[in-house]
C-alpha cells in the first residue's frame, strides 16, 4: 500500500515540477525503501534488533509507544525501532543523509543537495 503511494507521490512531483509554479522545485524523500533496506539489511547498517521496540511495553516490546515510566534500552544505536510505531534516531539519521546525498530512489527527482546547489 505505501509503495503504491509513494509511486503515486513521484508521479505528482513529476507533475508540479513541469512548470505550473515557476521557481518551485519539488521534491519527495523515501523513507520507505530506505527504512525497507535497512530492515532487510540490519546488519550491513549496524543494527542488531528489528523485532521489538527499544523504549515500549506489550508483546515483543512494541503494542504501544513508550511511557514516562517505562526504561529504554541502552543500546538505542543497534535497534531499528523506538517503539511500536516510530525508528530511532539512528534510522532517522540514515533517511535524512540518504534524503541528502542519496540516488533518485531516495529522494525523486533529485537529493537535498543537489537542490541546494540550483541557483535561480
Amino acid at each position: 500500500m505505501l509503495g503504491a503511494f509513494n509511486e503515486g507521490l513521484k508521479s505528482l512531483v513529476n507533475i508540479m515540477n513541469n512548470g505550473t509554479h515557476p521557481g518551485a522545485i519539488f521534491v519527495c524523500g523515501n523513507s520507505y525503501g530506505v527504512i525497507g533496506d535497512i530492515l532487510n539489511n540490519p546488519s550491513r547498517f549496524g543494527f542488531r534488533v528489528v523485532d521489538r521496540g527499544c523504549c515500549s511495553i506489550g508483546r515483543n516490546q512494541g503494542q504501544i509507544t513508550c511511557l514516562p515510566f517505562v526504561t529504554p534500552c541502552y543500546n538505542r544505536n543497534q535497534y531499528v525501532f523506538w517503539d511500536a510505531f516510530h525508528p530511532t534516531q539512528a534510522v532517522d539519521a540514515i533517511v535524512a543523509q540518504r534524503a541528502y546525498a542519496g540516488p533518485p530512489s531516495d529522494c525523486h527527482p533529485m537529493n537535498v543537495q543537489q537542490l541546494a546547489l540550483i541557483n535561480f
